[in-house]
């Protein structure tokens, strides 16, 4: 174990750490900012994206043992808070860019490097350092993610108003308008917790549940027997559609018919 004196998101903080523990891990799970986000764990999706002495770098698979003294951490919680928004924060609500918004920390922290170095980026440009910086996103088609990062830029250089950036109802109606998500506000500031945010948050000695899938793409399932994984070291309990009174249906992009029997 190491001890690290830090400076994140404008504080000091000293810590105790595993120096092959990552900089995500500490992050979320010493810290509990949450807001960095690990999607992939392998540097590929940039959720986890965090500012590292300025530079926009990918947490999950940053050692701690390149970290030094006194260096400087910056979270999407530093960046701004529901009462002040940095712009980026307001641009991305009001291009509608936090939809799932696992991603959204991590893209907004990357533009943020992104425009500290340079306020006047072309769109080709900001493409660019997104795919440069591994930040991938499958809800928005990229396009939002861009328009949000131009506006946030007209703003840094004072050819727009922050106040500009989110419409503003005139009445009580706001369906078909550009309103912004009502979780828009949480999923660019890192509070939208996802499951293994609240994981983290949940007292000692609960209960995880993980999901157990057939071994084979098709088969029929004829019966489910879970006498020994029940006795299996730390297994609770398994959990099977006996367990789930009513309807048992399985709902996603395709719904199947009712399952029937012990499987």
């Amino acid at each position: 174990m190491q001890k690290k004196v830090l400076n994140i998101n404008g504080s000091s903080r000293t810590l105790i750490v595993d120096p092959e523990s990552s900089l995500a891990d500490v992050l979320r799970k010493q810290l509990l900012l949450t807001g960095c986000k690990v999607g992939c764990g392998q540097g590929q999706c940039g959720a986890c994206t965090v500012l590292l002495n300025g530079k926009a770098t990918l947490s999950c698979v940053t050692k701690m043992k390149r970290i030094e003294d006194g260096d400087v951490v910056l979270t999407i919680e530093g960046l701004g808070t529901p009462e002040n928004l940095h712009p980026l924060q307001l641009a991305w609500m009001g291009h509608g860019c936090a939809q799932c918004g696992f991603c959204s920390p991590g893209f907004i922290m990357s533009a943020k490097a992104l425009l500290d170095e340079n306020d006047s980026p072309t769109r080709e440009e900001v493409r660019e350092w997104f795919a440069k910086h591994q930040n991938v996103c499958r809800c928005s088609g990229y396009k939002p993610l861009v328009d949000a990062v131009m506006d946030a830029a007209k703003v840094l250089r004072g050819e727009m108003r922050k106040q500009d950036l989110l419409f503003k109802p005139t009445g009580n109606k706001i369906l078909g308008t550009v309103y912004h998500r009502p979780s828009a506000i949480r999923k660019v500031t890192g509070t939208w917790d996802y499951g293994a945010d609240v994981a983290l948050q949940m007292p000692e000695g609960t209960l995880r549940l993980a999901l157990v899938q057939a071994d084979v793409s098709h088969a029929n399932i004829k019966g489910i027997d879970a006498s020994e994984a029940e006795k299996m070291p730390g297994v609770y309990k398994v959990i099977t559609h006996k367990d789930v009174p009513g309807k048992n249906r399985i709902t996603g992009l395709i719904t199947f018919p009712t399952n029937k029997g012990d499987g």
